[in-house]
């Protein structure tokens, strides 16, 4: 096993990957990155390993890897035997596929736009940067209401618990806090109250000094 790093920020997309690892039972080091306001707001130690300025990172020994999909599909393989990237090949295209969606569509489409609206302008005009939020709180509604009508399962993908429940769980966790009415999704909220109830996720969250929210 390769000694291991994990940077993470509290509360960020980085909970995907932190709640993976307590899932494989690996052992690394978590290595709390904090960062208030832009992305430069990261420390210059930080933005030495990762130039992108993003958590989630893990190091391998030497090999920096970054982008959460592609960590998380690294620690999943960690730890084959417990199939968190699906039972067979259809349903590890499907894990992908999820994960992909949350990390490309959900993360980068609604979330950012609307947490971090001045990203995506040069404009600092209150306005600019309020329309770019409307849109952000709109895709998410709509990514939202696309997730529910997919979910037909326990679990996102196959009958049990894969590395695409927790990609979901994330994207409820931040729908929540941007104040989206997310109770009228009904099957996501059973999916998300399922995760959360997840011992390694209870031990995530008292990790990362941050609260359930069930």
């Amino acid at each position: 096993m390769p000694n291991i790093k994990f940077f993470y920020a509290p509360d960020a997309c980085s909970i995907i990957p932190h709640i993976l690892l307590h899932e494989t039972n690996t052992t690394f080091e978590p290595i709390r990155i904090e960062m208030e306001g832009t992305d430069e707001s990261f420390p210059e130690s930080f933005r030495k390993i990762n130039p992108k300025s993003r958590v989630p990172v893990i190091a391998l020994d030497d090999e920096v890897i970054t982008e959460v999909p592609v960590v998380s599909m690294v620690i999943s393989n960690l730890a084959p035997e417990a199939n968190l990237l699906g039972r067979t090949p259809i349903e590890t295209a499907r894990v992908h596929e999820w994960m992909n969606y949350v990390a490309g569509t959900v993360h980068a489409g609604g979330i950012s736009h609307f947490f971090r609206p001045g990203r995506w302008t040069v404009s600092t005009e209150e306005k600019d940067l309020e329309m770019i939020k409307r849109r952000g709180f709109e895709i998410m509604r709509n990514c939202f209401a696309l997730i529910e009508e997919k979910l037909v399962g326990e679990y996102a993908v196959g009958k049990s618990f894969t590395a695409a429940d927790v990609f979901l769980y994330f994207a409820y966790r931040i729908g929540v806090r941007a104040e989206v009415e997310m109770q009228a999704y009904a099957k996501f909220t059973e999916l998300a109250r399922r995760i959360e109830g997840r011992e390694t996720v209870q031990t995530v969250l008292r990790n990362e000094r941050i609260h359930s929210i069930f």
